[in-house]
């Protein structure tokens, strides 16, 4: 597939990649370090030629793993081994609840039915699976429909994602959601979670610190509620890269987070994931993680700034400079190209 939004511009001429040997070393060191899960991810990860070796050999290392994937190869044979393997989530990625608007930004017609189909033969594999949608202006009006359908389906998490302009992601950054279309869903999907309390769904939220500080708004009017969530809030200290999360390519170079490309730590055929992560971290990994700091503009001067910091990637992408003002907030009035927005 050639996804519009796919942050590391996927393709099937990728060269010089981890061969299976420095793959699984690198599992074992990843192990060793006692990491709570390895993602494998794309691209799609089960087209990759590893993806078992891997995945058994994180099994026999105790390695929690799960797979971000687009579902089309998920038939139920692939499901039965994905459960013997110890994969602990299956991921999978829908655009649309209309299949032919899915399969547009996908490029592979039938996508979408094989997508679904994929999530269903995991589910009854008894994985544990996933919904997820990267949110754009369209499909903003569709997640209710896709909420519905995880529900339907007995999916036990939705995940919306927020578009993050890394890859190809970058060339669609002008059909990402307007600041007023931000509030809507995620207002949605608060009141969902509410409705929804006594359903075996999770209801989250990723790539954007803000909709946190955005939820503490909702919840002015409830003290008591407003505390507790700005407690959680700070314990999960916001964006996630370069600390909580790292992101390896296929190269073996290690990004703060798989939206930053442009940040290399260190390269696993060069030096240990731990030196390059822990003992001797590169000066632009210590900035990223002491970023909150050093905040600019409208980012430095929120009073949300501790428990949000805004995604460093965007304020890079629209601003130049991973320490300005995320203009995609949805709590203070920006000017992206000169038109503004709030």
């Amino acid at each position: 597939m050639r996804c519009d939004h796919c942050y590391i511009d996927a393709n099937d001429e990728m060269t010089d990649e981890l061969s299976l040997d420095e793959g699984i070393r690198l599992i074992d060191e990843l192990a060793d370090l006692k990491i709570p899960m390895l993602i494998l991810t794309g691209g799609e990860p089960l087209m990759s030629r590893n993806f078992w070796a891997y995945a058994f050999h994180a099994k026999e290392k105790n390695l929690r793993c799960a797979i971000s994937t687009n579902g089309t190869l998920i038939t139920p044979e692939v499901a039965m081994l994905l459960r013997e393997a110890g994969i602990r989530y299956v991921g999978v990625s829908l655009d649309s609840s209309s299949p032919e608007v899915h399969d547009r930004f996908r490029g592979v017609p039938g996508a979408h039915a094989r997508a679904v189909q994929g999530l269903i033969n995991a589910r009854n594999a008894g994985l544990k699976t996933g919904l997820r949608v990267t949110l754009t202006r369209d499909n903003w009006y569709d997640i209710p429909a896709l909420l519905k359908l995880a529900l339907d389906l007995e999916i036990p998490r939705f995940c919306m994602y927020h578009l993050v302009p890394a890859g190809r992601g970058s060339g669609i950054a002008e059909r990402d959601v307007t600041p007023e279309q931000r509030r809507s869903v995620i207002r949605l999907l608060m009141e969902a979670a509410l409705e929804l309390s006594d359903r075996e769904i999770e209801i989250l939220t990723t790539d954007s610190p803000i909709d946190g500080a955005y939820l503490l708004e909702m919840l002015k009017s409830d003290p008591e509620r407003l505390e507790r969530a700005r407690m959680l809030l700070m314990n999960a200290g916001g964006c996630s890269a370069g600390s909580k999360v790292a992101n390896i390519s296929p190269r073996g170079d290690v990004h703060p987070c798989q939206f930053m490309p442009h940040i290399i730590a260190g390269n696993v055929r060069e030096r240990s994931f731990r030196d390059i992560w822990i003992d001797n971290p590169s000066q632009e990994l210590i900035l990223i993680r002491n970023s909150k700091k050093h905040l600019k503009g409208a980012c430095g001067s929120c009073s949300y700034a501790d428990l949000c910091g805004g995604c460093r990637q965007k304020a890079f992408y629209y601003r130049g400079d991973i320490l300005e003002t995320d203009p995609t907030c949805m709590l203070e009035h920006v000017e992206i190209g000169g038109q503004a927005e709030s």
